[in-house]
């Protein structure tokens, strides 16, 4: 509980470079994530050249005015060809957001901070992120994750979470 009080998606980081060992041992722990049948159809494409970090950061929605100081970005994409059946291509993206949960938790241990970027899933984006990646035909943008130091002076806005009564009904 403590861990996911203390997590909060920072958007202002420092001037400073993350060591690429810290986000493999973040990557190792969000590896133990559930997914269905052990697929784990999703990879983590990271950047932290700061010109490929600008021009992939650019590309989905809601991220103008901060871009400019991501030390590095991470597209998490998912794999179509890990399931046979159309009736499965939703699991891409409850896989893959389990994985970048844990992902966030364990960035957080490491001294970390990130936050995840939603995909608008819109069709000019779509073309613009499958040629800065080069992405196969089975493969799909899940969501974005900004990573870096926070910068003490950076704001991180405040939302206050629903309550227990709210989210949760038995039976």
């Amino acid at each position: 509980y403590a861990l996911c009080r203390q997590r909060r998606s920072v958007r202002w980081y420092q001037d400073q470079k993350v060591p690429r060992e810290l986000i493999d041992q973040a990557i190792v722990a969000a590896a133990q994530s559930p997914s269905a049948c052990n697929r784990q159809p999703f990879e983590f494409r990271i950047f932290d050249d700061p010109i490929k970090v600008q021009e992939i950061a650019g590309i989905p929605m809601g991220t103008v005015g901060f871009t400019h100081q991501f030390p590095v970005i991470i597209v998490l994409v998912g794999k179509l060809n890990a399931y046979e059946s159309d009736r499965d291509r939703h699991l891409i993206y409850i896989d893959g957001s389990l994985a970048a949960m844990s992902f966030m938790f364990a960035l957080e241990t490491l001294g970390l901070s990130s936050c995840p970027i939603n995909w608008p899933g819109i069709d000019k984006r779509e073309i613009q992120m499958d040629a800065a990646l080069g992405l196969e035909t089975y493969e799909r943008p899940v969501m974005l994750i900004s990573v870096g130091f926070a910068r003490q002076t950076g704001k991180i806005p405040f939302s206050h979470k629903k309550g227990l009564n709210q989210i949760r009904k038995y039976n």
